[in-house]
Formats: C-alpha cells, structure tokens, sequence
C-alpha cells in the first residue's frame, strides 16, 4: 500500500493551486459547455421540429441542472449528506453514463460528513474517468472510518496524476482538465486530513483507492 502525499513546499503549492483552478474552470467549461449548445440548437430548431426539439431542449435542460447540482457538491456547497443523496447526485454521471456503482451492503441512510461528501464524490467520479470503455465502480468499507473505491472494467486506470502523488514522485508539468478532478481530489483530502492510499486487491486488475478518515 502506498500512502498519497499531497501537499508541497509553499512555492510549489501556489504554483499548484493556480494551476488547479485554472484546470478546474477548464472542466466546467467543457463540462456544461456542451448542455448549454445542445439547449441552444434546440431552440433554435423549435420552429421546424416542433415538440422534438422541446423535448431534446428539456432533456439538455434538466441534465444541466443536475451537472452543476453535482459539481457545486463537489466543490463543497451542496446539501447532500446520506449516501443516497450522493448517489441521487451521481446517477448517470460517472463515466458519463457508461459505469455504474455498486454499494454491496452500504445502506443508503447513511451519514455523510459535510467534509465526506465532496471527497467521496470527487473519489467515485475520478475511478468513472479510470474505466475509458465502462464498467463498474465499486465502493465499500465503512463510511465513517475507512472507504474503499474500485473501478472494474476493461483497461481501467487511475489517473496519472493520483498514481504519481501515490509513488511520491512529481506531478507531470502537462497536466490537463481531464486530471483536475484527480488533482482536487489529492488536495481537498489533505486538507481535510484525510490519507489516500492505493492497494491492489487480488484478483483484480486495478488497484482500489482507499480513503482513510481521522480519528
């Protein structure tokens, strides 16, 4: 097991954090960019394809709603705090549709910690971007003390930037938006105090992430 360390020097960590919001504003821009063009040519259409295009318009329309519901929890605003709150937030958005999550015998009435619900969101949408062809998400362990996050599907892999803070190695300087999550993720659990570690369990081709509450 390999603990993530997520906090640089200060000169780094400025350089770091700018970076970050930067990539972060590049992600909700592609993100809700493309809602917001599917609404618009919608309307545009409304004079020739009639209720067809309302309904393309209402369907872009309630997906951008739930978008940036999710993103602002993500960000730590929101208001979910059960499991199935979360869940509710992430019904097809991971993997952009293409993975669903499994919650063994995690009951959904579950409390989340305010400081909980964006890192266990921002964990279980990072392993969605592990699965580029689909699969499954599964999550487990128990959610006031130790959560384990595992992606099964074929060619899963964790993000470059999550696999290098695990090998204690340094961020690559090419970093794209695909990875803000990743990276906002490391940051927001060591702010948090909460440790990120990477195991791989046998059997399976990926390694599961491991968050790991404060006493």
């Amino acid at each position: 097991m390999t603990q993530v360390t997520p906090e640089p020097d200060s000169a780094e960590g400025a350089d770091l954090h700018l970076r970050l919001t930067r990539l972060i504003g590049l992600r909700l821009c592609h993100d809700l960019g493309g809602l917001a063009g599917t609404i618009g040519n919608a309307l545009e259409m409304l004079n020739d394809a009639g209720a067809e295009a309302a309904d393309l318009a209402g369907e872009a329309a309630d997906m951008l709603r739930r978008r940036l519901l999710l993103w602002r929890s993500v960000l730590g605003s929101g208001e979910a705090r059960t499991l199935g709150a979360v869940l509710g937030l992430l019904k097809g958005q991971i993997a952009a549709g293409r993975a669903h999550l499994e919650l063994g015998d995690l009951p959904e009435a579950t409390p989340l910690s305010e400081t909980m619900v964006p890192l266990l969101l921002s964990g279980l949408l990072v392993a969605g971007e592990a699965l580029p062809r689909g699969g499954v998400v599964r999550l487990a362990g128990d959610l006031q003390r130790e959560i384990t996050i595992l992606p099964i599907g074929v060619s899963a892999n964790w993000s470059p930037v999550l696999l290098r803070h695990a090998a204690g190695a340094a961020l690559p300087s090419d970093i794209s938006s695909r990875d803000a999550l990743a990276l906002w993720l490391c940051i927001s659990a060591g702010a948090a105090g909460v440790s990120l570690s990477l195991a791989l369990p046998p059997g399976e081709a990926a390694a599961a992430l491991m968050m790991s509450l404060p006493n």
